[in-house]
């Protein structure tokens, strides 16, 4: 059987496994509330208002501020999927079913990191669509949408990367969503409210930091350019994943 083949079988499996556990919708409606439920808040403050709309910005910019909640929220499902059936033993017959450790690897970081880009840059368009229903004086021109769903679809796929690759490195839920957490949230915050030189650096660094600059503008560091920023979040997801891989093909399914 040819590995084109396996692999599309494989990540048809995996598509599956995603859908078939509870938690996963769990996820999928959570962020949805989070993302949206802020797009329709703000657009609620905004129409009471509408001379308060900064000059030149459009809808697209409203919705750009939801896009954290969409990146904390598909990072976490990351990592919960990509390391359940660690949890459950399921790992084994997984492993028996698709030997080849390689094409699991692909099937599972591919299928997992596109389902949960996609499924952010659909959130953090509907949040930006509700804003305009509310303020249609904002625009929502098609050009500048475009741009910004780009932009964040590299944030959005690295943070799952990110996820995925933390799932394999723990094989524990719990271990990964807390390595995610420090990553992307806590030490980046802790790091740059200490206000040393070295601290700061460290954390201009992390993937967090990355993450946040690339979506507001603005990180612990001045030095931070958006080149930096992508190439320091992309290092994060490609380690984590090789990582992750390693461990995968390398050890036991048990150790």
């Amino acid at each position: 059987m040819s590995t084109v083949t396996v692999l599309t079988r494989t990540g048809r499996a995996e598509w599956g496994r995603i859908w078939s556990v509870r938690s996963s919708w769990a996820f999928v409606g959570a962020i949805t509330v989070a993302v949206v439920g802020v797009g329709t808040l703000m657009g609620y403050d905004a129409s009471g208002d509408p001379a308060g709309v900064p000059p030149g910005a459009s809808a697209w910019d409203a919705g750009r501020q939801t896009a954290m909640f969409a990146l904390f929220g598909i990072t976490a499902m990351s990592v919960v999927t990509g390391a359940a059936d660690d949890g459950t033993g399921g790992i084994v017959p997984t492993l028996q079913w698709t030997p080849r450790r390689g094409v699991l690897l692909a099937a599972r970081a591919g299928v997992i990191a596109a389902t949960a880009s996609v499924l952010a840059l659909v959130l953090v368009a509907s949040a930006s669509v509700v804003v305009w229903l509310f303020v249609p004086e904002s625009g929502l021109p098609v050009r500048a949408g475009a741009e910004m769903l780009a932009g964040l679809g590299l944030v959005f796929g690295c943070g799952a990367l990110l996820g995925v690759g933390l799932a394999l490195v723990t094989r524990s839920t719990a271990a990964g969503l807390v390595s995610v957490l420090a990553l992307m949230l806590v030490l980046p915050l802790l790091l740059a409210q200490l206000g040393y030189p070295w601290a700061v650096t460290v954390a201009a660094h992390l993937p967090g930091a990355g993450a946040l600059f690339l979506v507001f503008g603005e990180g612990p560091s001045d030095d931070m350019t958006t080149t930096s920023a992508r190439l320091t979040l992309a290092a994060w997801a490609v380690a984590a994943l090789a990582g992750g891989g390693w461990r995968l093909l390398r050890t036991d399914a048990n150790r």
